[in-house]
């Protein structure tokens, strides 16, 4: 009898740990289902089911212009921007200031219509409501502050539609002076990126990333902290394309570094999702008590320590 109980208990052991393990997958299953129907039921974003497509060469000039433009990130939340009001001409290049969570990129999210926006944005003449959501986005190029590449070849990243030949390619290479590294790759434009381009540097990742850009030949062009993350001598690369390449192109610059928006026409200054000056550099600068003051005093105070 007493065996006949020892094995029982055994039995009865593996019978209820199997029953357990069960039980934990079930759960795991039921989870992973729960996230499916979570997914099913998101609202599609505002703009897809609009079948108005942009002009050919839209945008041709660059101009924007934002009239009394609000953003929300989700239904009935706190407003990143506040009833802001601008324009700005074609080609000009114009900085974005302002403190963390002032709404510098909340202005690009407006732009690209990520979120929930009242008002008019007018690019051209036309308003982005209006048209195709993909359409204008495929036509607003952002550099962000991390730039990642695809796993394939440096050509695959450059030109991912193949609609580009190589010299084009070796063109603008030249441009941002990154031809002489690929050159010197086994393969060169054959060169396949790892990991996201882990076999790169930060600072070259984000050059093909402009590289990229370039190509695509977009006439409105923003940066949002895309130098934030690089070396001096990749910024200064960055900052000789947008002023020198980029000079028939309208040019956003979101930056928390006051030398990497200086040459800009005009700097914008943004405070809890506001404009609080807009205007050129040496009139902002020249305000006592001026926001933008205030900001170039901070940044120089913190190269003090």
């Amino acid at each position: 009898i007493a065996s006949v109980a020892i094995l029982y208990s055994f039995q009865s052991a593996i019978d209820i740990a199997g029953t357990t393990r069960y039980l934990v997958e079930i759960q795991a299953q039921m989870t992973s289902t729960e996230r499916i129907l979570a997914y099913t039921e998101i609202k599609p974003e505002k703009g897809h089911e609009i079948n108005e497509q942009p002009p050919k060469n839209w945008p041709e000039a660059g101009k924007i212009e934002f009239k009394n433009v609000s953003l929300r990130y989700y239904e009935n939340g706190p407003k990143a921007l506040k009833d802001i009001s601008f324009q700005i001409n074609p080609c000009e290049k114009i900085g974005v200031a302002g403190r963390t969570g002032a709404g510098k990129s909340s202005l690009v999210a407006a732009l690209m219509r990520i979120g929930e926006t009242e008002g008019d944005i007018i690019v051209d003449n036309s308003n982005i409501e209006c048209l195709n959501l993909q359409s204008t986005r495929q036509r607003i190029s952002v550099i962000s502050q991390s730039p990642d590449l695809f796993s394939g070849s440096i050509r695959e990243n450059l030109n991912p539609t193949g609609g580009i030949n190589d010299s084009e390619i070796w063109n603008v290479l030249d441009q941002i002076e990154l031809s002489f590294l690929v050159r010197s790759l086994p393969g060169k434009l054959d060169h396949l990126c790892t990991g996201g381009g882990s076999n790169f540097s930060v600072g070259q990742r984000q050059l093909f990333r402009l590289a990229r850009v370039l190509l695509k030949q977009n006439k409105i062009i923003i940066f949002d902290e895309a130098t934030g993350k690089v070396d001096k001598k990749t910024a200064e690369q960055i900052q000789k394309v947008i002023h020198d390449v980029l000079k028939d192109c309208t040019v956003i610059i979101i930056s928390h570094r006051m030398t990497t928006i200086q040459r800009c026409e005009k700097i914008m200054v943004l405070e809890q999702g506001s404009i609080v000056e807009f205007d050129k550099q040496h009139v902002l600068l020249n305000r006592q008590k001026g926001f933008l003051s205030e900001l170039v005093r901070i940044a120089n105070e913190d190269k003090m320590y």
